[in-house]
């Protein structure tokens, strides 16, 4: 198993991969010695604590394996973060990895050599060692993971639009993050901070602009609430940017709009075609209603010859009640294994919040 793949995951675009293919096999190298081989090399100098007292034949306390045991688990959690979550999140490698390898140092190597003092005589320079070596290596991964999302994230172009990652950027006063559905922003203004953000769907114009006296360029956001004016250093190439991030997102939601018809006119065609039927006992009457409960059939058969004609109706009555009941029970079944169950979450909140606009247009 690869644990970061060699391309950007989840881009559909030969160019879009090409194009960033320097940028990811950089970061990717940065990733993996960071938040693969240090922590790993952590884990293996708790280890070598632990191994020590055995090659004196010393008594070892049983609670000695508990720093390697924190070690490896703090490793392994990175990891299965990186695996999960973490490669979408480029910002989020650094405080990942300060978190994991500084709980690995504080609560493994620490720990260890700690224990490997005192039931390891003799092996003094060993165990510094050791020690200098777990240190050395949770101070390599913190600025590694940072060299990773720079390498990245260097400077916004076009491709990275067409990406799922979540993108950060930042400048000196202001600081922009660009998700797949949304912008958010802070910046400097008139001695505050100010933190704002806007989703997609009520994001309408991007463009750029020139503020302050030294003519800074600054990115205009026109949204539902107003406009806003965002003073960025690379107001250009962040725009284009988030033009591609935001066409993407459309296509996303017309595509969800389009499942959701084409799932709506199925529903309609299979409603259409369901039908109940109850009968007798005695099989001597049998009604059939359609979907909205609507008599379509009555079958009399000839076992009817001789009864009286008030239990006639009354059987009516029993079977196209037990009917109607039948198809209320088969409309909500197909509903439930057909339309509710079948989209995911994302899906449904997606489409609840989108399908208003597109029926407005």
């Amino acid at each position: 198993m690869v644990l970061v793949p060699r391309m950007i995951p989840m881009i559909d675009s030969p160019q879009v991969a090409i194009a960033l293919a320097a940028r990811w096999h950089r970061a990717r190298t940065f990733v993996l010695i960071s938040m693969v081989g240090m922590p790993l090399l952590l884990g293996l100098v708790c280890l070598g604590f632990a191994l020590l007292p055995h090659l004196q034949a010393a008594e070892v306390p049983w609670w000695s394996v508990i720093p390697v045991l924190t070690a490896a688990a703090a490793g392994a959690a990175l990891v299965v973060w990186l695996r999960r979550d973490g490669l979408a999140d480029p910002a989020s490698w650094f405080p990942a990895t300060v978190l994991m390898t500084g709980t690995q140092l504080v609560l493994g190597v620490v720990p260890g050599f700690g224990i490997a003092v005192r039931t390891a005589t003799g092996t003094a320079v060993a165990v510094k060692a050791l020690l200098a070596l777990g240190v050395l290596g949770a101070g390599s991964a913190w600025p590694l993971a940072l060299r990773a999302c720079r390498s990245l994230l260097a400077s916004p172009v076009a491709e990275l639009g067409s990406t799922p990652l979540r993108l950060v950027f930042q400048y000196s006063s202001s600081r922009i993050v660009i998700g797949t559905d949304r912008v958010d922003w802070a910046f400097r203004e008139g001695g505050g901070r100010l933190d704002a953000g806007v989703s997609f769907r009520h994001l309408h114009e991007v463009t750029v602009t020139s503020t302050g006296r030294d003519d800074r360029p600054a990115l205009v956001l026109r949204t539902s609430s107003g406009t806003w004016t965002v003073p960025v250093e690379e107001a250009v190439a962040i725009a284009e940017l988030l033009r591609v991030r935001m066409n993407r997102w459309e296509q996303r939601v017309e595509a969800a709009v389009e499942r959701e018809r084409a799932r709506y006119l199925e529903m309609m065609q299979l409603l259409g075609a369901t039908t109940a039927t109850a009968a007798t006992d005695d099989g001597s009457v049998a009604v059939t209603v359609d979907t909205n409960g609507i008599v379509t059939d009555i079958e009399l058969t000839e076992r009817i010859i001789g009864k009286n004609p008030q239990l006639v109706s009354a059987d009516l009555l029993v079977c196209l009640e037990q009917a109607r009941a039948a198809v209320r029970e088969h409309v909500q079944d197909l509903m439930v294994e057909r339309y509710v169950n079948s989209p995911t979450k994302e899906e449904l909140a997606l489409f609840a919040h989108q399908v208003p606009e597109q029926s407005a247009a």
